[in-house]
């Protein structure tokens, strides 16, 4: 059985708090636009700021839109978790922040939640396939995320299996 983190609790309250449950039935556009984001397209690497107290994310228009759903992914952390301006952090801090928004990047891509419900396909590169399409990420991408949802998995199913050990050994303590 696969247990929510926090991350992936936090990101399924957004997802439900905006009407959005099944992978396929949205796109970045309507997500920006239930939460209350503006964004826009320039020839720049993308970034999220705040634009006359409003939340905006600028994406880059050289990208694909896959790339650029990633990008809207990673950036939305920004502005959900992360108050300021990122240039004058220490530098830890500014690396702190940018692996808190690549994590909420994957997890909020590709939503946990969704991903549990499907059954993928009994080969890796079938799975990354269908993932990639169904959640508009590109290849990597899906297989980063694959590989972390199932690692999670595994963890999840070792964890219970210790645990079931070890009542066995408390139980025959006690016999």
């Amino acid at each position: 059985m696969y247990h929510l983190s926090l991350l992936e609790e936090r990101i399924q309250t957004i997802y439900t708090g905006i009407g959005i449950t099944e992978p396929g039935s949205w796109d970045l556009e309507l997500i920006a636009d239930r939460l209350k984001i503006i964004v826009h397209y320039k020839n720049r690497s993308s970034v999220a700021v705040k634009l006359l107290g409003m939340a905006c994310i600028i994406l880059d228009a050289r990208l694909s839109k896959k790339k650029q759903w990633e990008d809207f992914s990673h950036e939305l952390c920004h502005h959900i978790n992360h108050v300021g301006v990122q240039y004058k952090l220490p530098p830890l801090f500014r690396e702190l922040q940018e692996n808190q928004a690549n994590a909420f990047m994957y997890h909020f891509a590709v939503p946990s939640f969704m991903l549990k419900n499907i059954k993928l396909p009994a080969t890796k590169r079938e799975s990354i396939s269908l993932i990639s399409d169904l959640f508009q990420v590109t290849h990597p991408f899906a297989e980063k995320r694959l590989d972390m949802y199932i690692r999670k998995l595994l963890s999840d199913k070792y964890q219970i299996l210790l645990t079931q050990k070890s009542m066995e050994k408390e139980r025959l303590a006690y016999a």
